[in-house]
């Protein structure tokens, strides 16, 4: 028979040039990097020997037939080769356990176990080819050869069945385009022998994921050239995947925004690809890795990392250029070992997240922050809060306390803050500073503001409309900086007070200056919106970051909040006193209402009465309370009818 390998040739030209461009070019040294490898190298000898194989068999007048024999067996070898290795990569993709891959690998190596006992014992029994005379024939059993592939077809279609939610939409395409071509190959070689079409099959499989899962440069961050998140991730997967120990130092650049801001995207850029330099040096091929725009992560031995942070923070001690500009970089240095400290990538992941977030509350202080024992359980607690958070939301579970507000003109309990409190069965009080960085951070903080409203509009509808004698004139009621990003932010809020039949003039909103210097146009769309319906807005955490009177021309705020941490520096600081007795001054002047927060002892209380503040709010006259017990305490507080509430 006369062999037409032309398929075959162009295939193995396309794998030789992909295996060239492949051992040229970076290639991170991961598990899917050297089983891809190991499935190049299989395909190679595969095609490559199939078309010698056609060749001496083309020429058996000339080939001894025991070279023809042993091309025969080493093809037959390759062959039964290339579809576990194949098999071996969709079970690396599929990011299986160890016990899993176990099993999986297992599953495969019986039909392997045959194909390749069958093939040994084909020169002696015939069972897939056998020559007579010379002469190339099929065995009785070369129908399990096209079985034993279609078989490994089935295998990996399952498997990416089974994990198709691991394995991503762009890899499922591939596995689901390769079977379908290989299919067909072996269909037309199945009825016409003489055409040579194993290997397109397999040519195919290699050049999309080439392209697309083993692409160098999905791996390469560009403005750098060490590797990016990506690489990042593979890399450190591929460690944890083979037990190994070290340690990640991750270095953040913190006034990176800024710099771009000063001199420019381009300048920026190539101060940081000289710092990617400096760390590729630093760390060495393969461990070097930009993750952010603003981070730089290095992975090295466990026993070498105090050596490289050292050096680090004595680089970092000098100065950077800049364009002509000579900066000391500010920086954080973060470091965390595995597996002490993670064990998979989302929780590496999730460590670095909230060590950022410790950076970010250590600003100005100890530049290097390494995970210990007490950071990984605040790391697990703020997890469990996640999960607490999310189940008292689902459940509606979430309560509202609230604190009295003191008129210090009428002496009586005039209006009410209401706050948001979180408990759970295991932990307990759960503080809001714990639990509403992560409703920010998440957007959990939007239904939480939902369903404060709505309690507070209950509250008033059932214990306050009825009941005017108690004295409670309004609610004021926190509003997020995610909540007033919602374009419809007026029909969030109006149709829950028509449901309850709450007046507008009792619900006061109370703004930090980051809800109001986010979107600004927006701030000012919704104050008038719901300004114009009737609700009041309050400036709270006046005098703390950029809360000032910039804030109070721009927007029309009906009332004041001065931070508790105002409060304390009046008393013990006497510059912050004549600050302080300024600004209460200026309100005054132009009419604003000031409500004096933290104030928890009488003669606080009667030195803010003697500056003529109008309100207090404090323990001195009232801790947060859950419903019930504020309404009793108020009632008792102003004296209101003994049968309230009861």
């Amino acid at each position: 028979m006369q062999y037409n390998y032309s398929f075959e040739a162009a295939s193995l030209l396309f794998m030789l040039l992909i295996f060239v461009h492949f051992m040229v070019v970076w290639q991170f040294p991961t598990e899917k990097t050297r089983v891809f490898r190991a499935l190049l190298i299989v395909c190679i000898g595969e095609s490559a020997f199939n078309i010698l194989s056609s060749i001496g068999l083309a020429n058996a007048g000339v080939v001894p037939q025991i070279v023809n024999e042993i091309l025969a067996f080493v093809f037959f070898s390759f062959e039964g080769l290339s579809s576990l290795m194949i098999y071996k990569y969709m079970v690396v993709i599929s990011e299986l356990d160890q016990r899993q891959k176990k099993w999986a690998v297992s599953a495969a190596m019986i039909p392997a176990a045959f194909f390749f006992i069958f093939l040994l014992l084909t020169p002696f029994i015939g069972f897939y080819y056998y020559f007579q005379d010379g002469v190339y024939h099929q065995g009785r059993g070369a129908n399990f050869g096209y079985f034993y592939i279609m078989l490994f077809f089935v295998l990996n279609l399952v498997m990416s069945i089974a994990r198709r939610k691991i394995i991503n939409v762009r890899e499922k395409y591939i596995i689901y385009f390769y079977t379908a071509a290989a299919l067909i190959a072996i269909w037309v070689q199945y009825y016409h022998r003489e055409i040579l079409l194993t290997s397109l099959g397999n040519s195919v499989i290699v050049i999309m994921i080439y392209l697309s899962m083993q692409n160098p440069n999905d791996y390469l961050d560009t403005v750098t050239g060490i590797g990016n998140e990506a690489a990042l991730e593979l890399q450190l997967k591929d460690e944890l995947m083979r037990n190994h120990e070290g340690t990640v130092i991750i270095i953040r650049i913190r006034q990176y925004q800024q710099m771009g801001m000063l001199f420019g995207a381009e300048n920026c850029n190539m101060l940081m690809a000289e710092l990617g330099q400096y760390f590729f040096h630093l760390g060495g091929k393969f461990h070097v890795f930009r993750s952010d725009a603003d981070t730089f992560v290095v992975m090295t031995d466990k026993d070498r990392y105090q050596e490289m942070v050292k050096s680090v923070e004595g680089r970092f001690s000098e100065e950077w250029k800049i364009e002509e500009n000579h900066i000391l970089l500010d920086h954080t240095v973060m470091i965390m070992h595995y597996p002490k400290d993670f064990t998979t990538i989302p929780e590496f992941f999730g460590i670095r997240s909230y060590l950022s977030s410790v950076a970010s509350g250590n600003a100005g202080k100890e530049p290097v922050i390494e995970t210990d024992a007490q950071m990984i359980e605040g790391y697990y607690r703020q997890n469990q809060i996640e999960m607490i958070l999310e189940r008292a939301l689902r459940e509606r579970s979430i309560q509202v306390y609230y604190q009295p507000i003191y008129s210090l003109k009428e002496k009586r309990i005039v209006s009410l803050e209401a706050l948001a409190r979180l408990f759970d069965g295991e932990l307990g009080y759960i503080p809001p500073a714990e639990f509403i960085p992560i409703a920010e951070k998440n957007g959990d903080i939007i239904r939480i503001g939902e369903i404060v409203l709505e309690e507070c509009c209950k509250f008033l509808s059932k214990h306050v409309l009825s009941n005017m004698s108690l004295g409670i004139r309004s609610i004021q009621i926190n509003i997020s900086v995610a909540q007033c990003m919602q374009q419809n932010l007026k029909e969030a809020i109006l149709p829950i007070l028509q449901k309850y039949h709450i007046p507008t003039s009792m619900i006061v909103l109370e703004l930090t200056e980051s809800t109001a210097i986010n979107a600004p146009a927006l701030m000012e769309h919704h104050m008038k919106e719901l300004g114009d319906a009737g609700i009041s807005f309050a400036m709270d955490d006046y005098g703390t970051g950029n809360a000032n009177c910039s804030y109070l021309m721009r927007f029309p705020f009906q009332e004041v909040k001065m931070d508790r941490d105002m409060t304390l520096a009046y008393f013990n600081n006497e510059t912050a006193r004549i600050v302080i007795e300024n600004e209460i001054r200026t309100m005054q002047k132009l009419g604003i209402p000031m409500v004096v927060e933290g104030v928890e002892k009488l003669e606080q209380s009667e030195e803010m009465e003697r500056l003529g503040v109008e309100y207090i709010q404090g323990y001195y006259y009232g801790k947060p309370l859950p419903e019930m017990e504020c309404l009793r305490y108020i009632r008792n507080f102003n004296s209101a009818p003994e049968d309230y509430g009861r």
